[in-house]
């Protein structure tokens, strides 16, 4: 097949895939370059996700009339000289943002310098500049995106509910806002202010403004100075910790990235202070030589690539562990109380234990597993002969020996209560005495609206609480009742932030009813690290063999090994 040069409508959309995955997408884009600009205001706008519209606003430099079309044409920057490349010292710098943006939607840019008396406007469709014209504006740049993919609609296939985009719209203003604390963010949503900080240059205050005054109360500052780097964070005492990875974010030189190695760095600093399945509320800000980052490495600019990963590592999780030590002592294990059950619920069907979410089981690949004898979907009888590491029982049964991960098991065992339940009619639920007043972040509230009919099929009872507003925080909702599998003396706010960070697991059930009970039966699973008595062993043994699918849990983690008598015989040389 010959060689040919691709035409430029062709090139202009490989180009947009590559930088515009989705609405977050446009946002980070587009708040990068008002930053970039120097704004010291931000406001972004969205509806319906922000597949229908988005605005982003600012008070920033401006664009000159001349120079507007001009910033929609491929490789054309302000932020970059041709021998730049190897100490890039701004958030954008490929000239590939707005004419990705213009490929794929309708653009209308509106920009004025400060000292110009008018502003100019410039209307794009489909990557072609179709007017630019002198109008009134005030100073700095608004760019308003509409119709995102309408003219790629197997793109859109690729989308998500505009809840659920809109959740991630938030989660990228948030972490900017996180980044940049001397920046007034704001962000609406369908027509309703879901979060605003004041950019008073605060950390702390713009944190509070993201995850709520309890939380931002709760963090400790970081500080540690070098020669060639600094660092400045936020870390959670482990009193405030999470059931998911999301809630650490770490920044390179204020660029907001995805870093394995700095997130475990940070993980790494709570070996012993949280336990199993806890994970930290973290805001890292590390500043280094633009020469020993190299940004170039990712078309979003998502990923950096570090000149001596190793040190960083260390620059990282040295002085956060300095600041957590002493502060709580390490874990540990507790005799699990079980609850009494319903007097409508058989005396097997109604194990309730405290619990949030173990460690994902390690995913076994030796010979030995490949040679398990295939488990049906009931299990036999089985009889506990006690506990390995307070994590996994070891039974008999009549075709051998069984390992069986107590966590996934009884995660297992609820995930089918809770189902079942839930389509007996109206939920069981516990009423809580008083109400609770939730605070969630501008994510957690996107994933409630998307969830909210699962939510409260499963005995969840939450209403929205106040108008909301700038000086809302991360409050606006009141929580009235939870599931009945819930313990009675668990903190009913938690549990319930608890499931919501569940529910953002990528594995698990695709039905929102089922991911909803399954996130529940996570949250209220026994967990990894706990002692059982023999009795608790085998309660919990009697309900998973009960359950339809007990050979694994709802995230389609596996509950158990087995070990064939003809395996054992032949590992022992007896046959």
């Amino acid at each position: 097949m010959p060689i040919r040069v691709l035409p430029p409508e062709v090139a202009r959309r490989i180009a947009a895939g590559e930088v515009v995955e989705r609405p977050a997408s446009v946002i980070k884009e587009l708040v990068e370059n008002s930053l970039d600009a120097g704004a010291t205001r931000i406001a972004v706008e969205v509806l319906e996700g922000g597949l229908r519209l988005m605005r982003v606003s600012d008070n920033g430099c401006g664009i000159d009339a001349a120079e507007l079309g001009l910033a929609f044409r491929r490789h054309a920057t302000s932020k970059l000289a041709a021998d730049d490349l190897a100490a890039v010292a701004t958030l954008g710098f490929r000239g590939e943002a707005l004419p990705s943006i213009a490929a794929v939607s309708e653009v209308e840019a509106v920009s004025r310098p400060e000292g110009a008396q008018s502003g100019a406007m410039a209307r794009l469709e489909a990557g072609e500049l179709r007017e630019v014209r002198t109008v009134a504006a005030p100073r700095g740049t608004t760019i308003a995106v509409r119709d995102l993919f309408r003219r790629q609609p197997a793109r859109l296939k690729f989308l998500r509910s505009p809840s659920a985009e809109a959740g991630q719209v938030a989660t990228v203003v948030s972490h900017y806002a996180l980044a940049y604390p001397e920046v007034a963010f704001s962000l609406t949503v369908d027509g309703r202010e879901t979060f605003a900080t004041t950019g008073s240059g605060s950390r702390r205050e713009a944190l509070a403004g993201v995850y709520g005054a309890a939380v931002a109360a709760a963090m400790l500052e970081v500080t540690d100075r070098g020669d060639d780097y600094s660092l400045d964070a936020l870390v959670g005492a482990p009193s405030v910790s999470r059931a998911s990875r999301a809630y650490v974010t770490v920044f390179i030189n204020r660029r907001w990235v995805r870093s394995r190695s700095l997130a475990f760095a940070v993980e790494e600093a709570y070996r012993g202070l949280l336990q199993t399945g806890r994970f930290p509320i973290a805001v890292v800000d590390l500043r280094l030589p633009a020469s020993e980052v190299d940004v170039n490495v990712h078309p979003a600019k998502a990923e950096v690539r570090l000149r001596d990963e190793r040190r960083v590592f260390a620059l990282v999780q040295r002085p956060v562990r300095a600041a957590l030590a002493g502060l709580a002592p390490p874990p540990f294990s507790e005799p699990v109380p079980w609850a009494r059950p319903p007097v409508s619920v058989s005396p097997r069907a109604a194990l309730i234990v405290t619990g949030a979410e173990a460690a994902a089981a390690e995913q076994e690949t030796s010979e030995d597993v490949a040679r398990q004898a295939p488990l049906p979907a009931r299990i036999p009888l089985l009889r506990p002969l006690g506990q390995a590491g307070t994590t996994y029982l070891i039974a008999e049964g009549p075709a051998g020996l069984y390992l069986i991960d107590q966590h996934a098991a009884h995660e297992r065992v609820l995930f089918e209560r809770v189902r079942r339940e839930s389509g007996d009619g109206p939920p069981p639920l516990q009423g809580l005495l008083a109400p609770v007043v939730l605070e969630l972040t501008p994510q957690q509230e996107a994933l409630l609206a998307a969830l909210s009919g699962p939510m409260r099929q499963h005995g969840f009872e939450v209403e929205a609480f106040g108008p909301g507003g700038r000086n809302r925080g991360a409050a606006g909702y009141l929580l009235r009742a939870v599931p009945a599998v819930m313990r009675a003396d668990v903190d009913p706010a938690r549990a319930f932030i608890e499931v919501l960070d569940l529910l953002t697991r990528e594995d698990g059930p695709a039905d929102p009813r089922d991911r909803v009970a399954a996130s529940i039966a996570c949250h209220a699973a026994v967990r990894a690290g706990q002692t059982l008595s023999l009795d608790e062993m085998r309660d919990l043994l009697r309900l998973l063999e009960e359950c339809e699918l007990a050979q694994s849990c709802p995230h389609g983690r596996p509950t158990m090994l087995h070990l064939s008598a003809d395996e054992l015989a032949r590992r022992f040389a007896r046959k």
